[in-house]
C-alpha cells in the first residue's frame, strides 16, 4: 500500500510506501517508509493520514528506497486494493514491480461478495469481521489488505469446482488481475482429484403458476366496515397484541379510516401526513383487507427502492402475522432489473471481451449461487462500467413475451416469474417509473388494476416528467455505434460470426457487403457527431462568457430567440449533416436486420440475440434521430428543450422534457381507475393542494391534511443561512465555508454536512480542513481508490466528526 499527496501520478507523488509478505496467515516479514515529496503535503492529505510536512522532512527520497523495495518484493505477487493506483505510481515513479502477478483484493471481493454494501478495503474489512487500526497509514492498509485477502482466498476455495474451472476458462484470453487466483485454487482443486463438470444455473422455471389463478377486478366490490378496519391500528387490536412497543397514532387511524372510505366508495384521495404517522400501515392494511375481501389487486406505487424494500421485506409480512391474514403479495420491477438466463449464458459461451465484463459474468454466475430472485438491486453492480455489462445481461427485450421466454429457457427467466407473480398477488408494489412505463404503453406492462395507492406522491410529477424526458451527450451516441461494431467488433461482428460457416459463400459475401456499408456509415456518423457537438458547446459557451463558475450544471433554455443567436446557425448546419449520417445508417440498419431475421426464419436460431440486440439499438438511435431533430428544427410547443454543461465544462447535453404531465395522469388515473390515492409528508404548498391539483389534474380528488407526532417546535432548532450569495453568485463558496465554520464552533461538531454536488463536496473540504485543524477537528471525508466508488468516512475517536458524504463520489 502506499500513500500519496494527491490521485494523479503523474502530477503527485508517493509519501509512504509500504509491504508485508506473507504465506498463508504467517507474516514472514514487513517493510515500510515514509518518503520526502520535496514539497508541501496538502492539509486535506495530512488531516486523512496523519502525515504532515515535519514527518517527511528527514524522510529518505523515493530513488534512494525503491530498490531496497524491489529486492523486498522479489518476483512474489503482488497484492493490493485497487492495486493498480499503487503499482501505476510505482511503475511511472520507479519502475518497478512490473513483471509480477498482480491480485486485485478488489476484483476478488467484487466476485466473491457480490452483495457487500462496498467495496473500499474498510467496508470489506469490517464485513469480513477483520479487527481495522485507527489509522490512515500505509502499513495499517497492507496489513488489513493482507487479512482481507486470505479471507477472500478461503472463500475462493469453497466455490464449487466446476464454477471455477468455468471462471479459469472464461478468464484465460484477458487481462484480469483475479484470474491468477482462481488458477491457483483449480490447480489446488485439480490435485486432490476432483473434475470438472458443467455449471448449470441457478434458475427456477415458474413455481406454481398454477396453483393459483390470475386475480380479475369484480365488477361490483364489498366494502369495508371503517370501524372494525381502524381498531385494528387501536389499542386492544391485533396490532398492539403482535407489537412489543405499539403505540395508538391518532393521526395514522384517522388516515386509515380515510383509505379505507376511499377504496371502498371509488374515491380519489390526496393525504398529506407529516413524519412518523405511520403512513404504509394506515394504507397497507385497509388495501390488504379490501384486496382479500373482494379477490381483486390493489398497486402501491413508491418512488425509492428503500421503500419498496420495506414493504415487500418488513411491512407486509409483519401485517400478514399480525392480521394472520393469508395473502399475497409480491413485487414488479422494470425488465432491466432482471437477470436474462439466455443471455447469461449467450456471455458465458462467447466469453467476456474486457476485465469488466468478466468481473461482472464470474460477479453474477457466484451471485446466482445463493440467489434465485435475479433481481439486480440484491447485487452490487459498481460504476457505470459494470452498469453498461449488466445492461447487456438484463431482460430488457420488449420482444421477449410470456410465451417467448417459456420456449426459451423453460420459464427459467426471473422476470417473467415476477410477472406471473404478480398477476395473483393481492397488493402489488411497483415504482413510479414502472407505473409510468404502464401507462406509456398502453397497460402492457402491469395487470389489470382499478385501484392505486401512490405513496412518496410529491414525486409523481418529476418521475412522470423523468420518464417522458429525453438527453443526449455525445459519448451516448458514441457507445451506441460502438455497440453496433463492424465487421469484426459489435453487433454486426456477430452477425457475421455467426452465420460465417453456415450460409452459402456467395449470400454471406452479400450479407459482409452489407455491414462493411453500414460500418463505413457508423464511422462517418462518429465524425459529424462529434463536430456537432463541438459546435454546439462552442454556440454555449458564447452564452455564458463572462458568468461566474459554478459547482452545478450549466443550463439554458433553447427558446426562438435561442435560434436567433450568433453561432446557432452552425449547430442547426453541424445537425443536418449528422442527422442525415444517421437517418442513413438506420436504413442500413434495418436492412441487416431484416437480412438476420429471414435468416432466423430459415433456421438460423443462433441469431435470435443477435436480432433482438440490433432492434434494440436501432430502437435508441432511432429516438436520438427523432428527439434532436425536433428541438433542432421543428420544436414542439408542448416541449421544453435546453442545453447543459456540467460543472468541469467537459461533459454538453441536449435535453427535452415535456411542459405539462397533468393532463396525462388525469386521463389514465383520475378518469381511468377507480380509486387513486396519493399520499406524501409533503403535499400541500402553503398549506393548500392546489398547486398538486393543478400540476396533476386532480380536481375531484378529496384531501387531508394530518400533522406529525413529533414536537419539532421543541426538539429542533432550524437555522436558516438568508445572507448567503446563489452557488452561481461570486463570494458564494466563500460564505458557505464561513457558515460552516461558525456553525460547527458553535454546537462543538458532531455535524454532518450533506451535499449534492462532488465539487462542492471537495472545494469545501478543501477550504476548511486548515481552520478545523486550528480547532483541533478535523474533517471526516477519506476519498476511496475503489473505481466510482462512494466516499468512505469514519468516526474522529473524540467523537467531533465533520462528515461529508456526496451522493456520488467520482475521482
Amino acid at each position: 500500500d502506499i500513500e500519496t499527496t494527491g490521485l494523479d501520478e503523474d502530477r503527485d507523488t508517493i509519501l509512504e510506501i509500504a509491504a508485508v509478505k506473507f504465506k498463508g496467515h504467517r507474516v514472514e516479514a514487513e517493510w515500510s517508509s515514509l518518503i520526502n515529496p520535496n514539497r508541501h503535503i496538502p492539509e486535506f492529505i495530512t488531516g486523512l493520514t496523519g502525515i504532515d510536512d515535519a514527518m517527511v522532512r528527514q524522510a529518505p527520497r523515493l530513488r534512494d528506497v525503491i530498490h531496497e523495495l524491489e529486492a523486498f518484493a522479489g518476483n512474489a505477487p503482488i497484492v493490493g486494493h485497487s492495486v493498480r493506483f499503487d503499482l501505476g505510481f510505482l511503475q511511472k515513479q520507479a519502475g518497478i514491480l512490473q513483471y509480477n502477478e498482480v491480485i486485485d483484493t478488489y476484483e476478488l471481493a467484487s466476485v466473491l461478495i457480490p452483495n457487500a454494501s462496498r467495496y473500499n478495503l474498510g467496508s470489506l474489512g469490517k464485513e469480513l469481521g477483520i479487527l481495522l487500526p485507527a489509522t490512515h497509514r500505509a502499513l495499517d492498509d497492507a496489513r488489513v489488505t493482507q487479512a482481507v485477502f486470505n479471507r477472500l482466498f478461503e472463500m475462493a476455495n469453497e466455490l464449487p469446482f466446476e464454477l471455477i474451472a468455468e471462471i479459469v476458462r472464461l478468464s484465460e484470453p484477458i487481462s484480469w488481475d483475479a484470474g491468477w487466483i482462481f488458477e491457483q485454487v483449480l490447480k489446488a482443486k485439480a490435485q486432490d482429484g476432483i473434475h470438472a463438470k458443467k455449471v448449470k444455473s441457478n434458475t427456477r422455471a415458474f413455481e406454481d403458476s398454477d396453483r393459483f389463478p390470475p386475480l380479475e377486478n369484480p365488477e361490483t366490490t364489498i366494502p369495508l366496515n371503517t370501524e372494525e378496519v381502524a381498531s385494528i391500528l387501536e389499542y386492544g387490536g391485533p396490532f398492539s397484541q403482535y407489537f412489543e412497543s405499539f403505540e395508538q397514532r391518532p393521526e395514522q387511524v384517522e388516515m386509515l379510516r380515510a383509505v379505507a372510505n376511499a377504496l371502498s366508495t371509488g374515491q380519489h384521495l390526496m393525504v398529506e401526513a407529516g413524519t412518523g404517522v405511520g403512513k404504509s400501515f394506515a394504507y397497507l392494511v385497509p388495501a390488504a383487507l379490501f384486496a382479500v375481501r373482494n379477490n381483486m389487486r390493489v398497486v402501491v406505487s413508491t418512488n425509492t427502492i428503500n421503500l419498496q424494500d420495506q414493504l415487500i421485506k418488513i411491512d407486509l409480512p409483519n401485517l400478514s402475522q399480525a392480521l394472520d391474514l393469508d395473502f399475497r403479495f409480491s413485487v414488479l420491477k422494470g425488465r432491466a432489473n432482471y437477470l436474462c438466463p439466455r443471455r447469461l449464458e449467450n456471455l458465458r459461451h462467447f466469453g467476456p471481451r474486457t476485465g469488466e465484463e468478466m468481473r461482472v459474468l464470474a460477479k453474477v454466475m457466484v451471485w446466482q449461487l445463493n440467489n434465485q430472485s435475479g433481481d439486480r438491486n440484491e447485487l452490487n453492480l459498481n460504476g457505470p462500467s459494470e452498469r453498461e455489462v449488466w445492461v447487456r445481461l438484463s431482460a430488457e427485450d420488449d420482444a421477449c413475451t410470456t410465451e417467448t421466454c417459456i420456449k426459451r429457457t423453460g420459464g427459467a427467466c426471473p422476470f417473467h416469474r415476477a410477472k406471473a407473480a404478480s398477476q395473483t398477488a393481492h397488493v402489488l408494489v411497483v415504482n413510479h417509473a414502472l407505473l409510468l412505463s404502464d401507462i406509456a404503453t398502453g397497460s402492457k406492462v402491469l395487470p389489470e388494476y382499478s385501484h392505486l395507492i401512490v405513496d412518496e406522491a410529491h414525486h409523481l410529477e418529476s418521475a412522470t416528467t423523468n420518464a417522458l424526458s429525453f438527453r443526449l451527450t455525445q459519448i451516448d451516441l458514441e457507445r451506441m455505434l460502438k455497440e453496433i461494431g463492424g465487421s469484426n467488433a459489435g453487433t454486426l461482428g456477430r452477425v457475421l460470426g455467426e452465420t460465417h460457416e453456415t450460409l452459402r459463400p456467395s449470400d454471406f459475401g452479400l450479407l459482409q457487403q452489407k455491414i462493411s456499408r453500414a460500418t463505413d456509415s457508423a464511422f462517418r456518423l462518429e465524425q459529424l457527431n462529434r463536430q456537432f457537438f463541438d459546435n454546439l458547446k462552442d454556440f454555449a459557451d458564447i452564452q455564458r462568457e463572462g458568468q461566474a463558475k459554478s459547482n452545478y450544471a450549466w443550463q439554458s433554455r433553447v427558446l426562438p430567440s435561442t435560434r436567433t443567436l450568433p453561432g446557432w446557425d452552425e449547430v442547426e448546419i453541424a445537425w443536418d449533416a449528422t442527422g442525415q449520417a444517421l437517418k442513413f445508417l438506420l436504413n442500413q440498419l434495418a436492412e441487416i436486420h431484416k437480412a438476420a431475421s429471414d435468416l432466423y426464419s430459415d433456421g438460423h436460431e443462433n441469431l435470435e440475440d443477435v436480432i433482438s440486440d440490433l432492434g434494440n439499438v436501432y430502437r435508441r438511435l432511432s429516438e436520438a434521430e427523432a428527439n434532436v431533430s425536433a428541438m433542432i428544427s421543428d420544436p414542439s410547443a408542448e416541449q421544453i428543450y435546453w442545453i447543459e454543461i456540467q460543472p468541469n465544462g467537459n461533459r454538453v447535453s441536449l435535453n427535452a422534457a415535456p411542459l405539462r404531465v397533468g393532463p396525462l395522469i388525469e386521463e389514465y388515473l383520475w378518469h381511468e381507475k377507480t380509486s387513486v390515492i396519493l399520499t406524501s409528508a409533503t403535499l400541500t404548498t402553503h398549506g393548500e393542494f392546489q398547486y398538486l391539483r393543478n400540476t396533476l389534474g386532480a380536481d375531484e380528488a378529496d384531501e387531508m391534511q394530518l400533522g406529525s407526532p413529533y414536537d419539532y417546535e421543541s426538539s429542533t432548532l432550524l437555522y436558516i443561512a438568508n445572507d448567503i450569495p446563489e452557488p452561481n453568485q461570486p463570494g458564494y463558496q466563500q460564505a458557505l465555508d464561513r457558515a460552516i465554520i461558525s456553525t460547527a464552533k458553535a454546537t462543538g461538531g458532531r455535524m454532518l454536512v450533506l451535499f449534492t454536488s462532488y465539487a462542492a463536496l471537495k472545494k469545501t473540504s478543501q477550504a476548511i480542513t486548515a481552520q478545523l485543524a486550528a480547532l483541533r477537528r478535523r474533517p471526516c471525508w477519506k476519498p476511496s481508490k475503489t473505481p466510482s466508488g462512494p466516499c468512505c468516512w469514519a468516526r474522529v475517536p473524540s467523537g467531533r466528526a465533520w462528515m461529508y458524504p456526496a451522493i456520488l463520489c467520482r475521482w
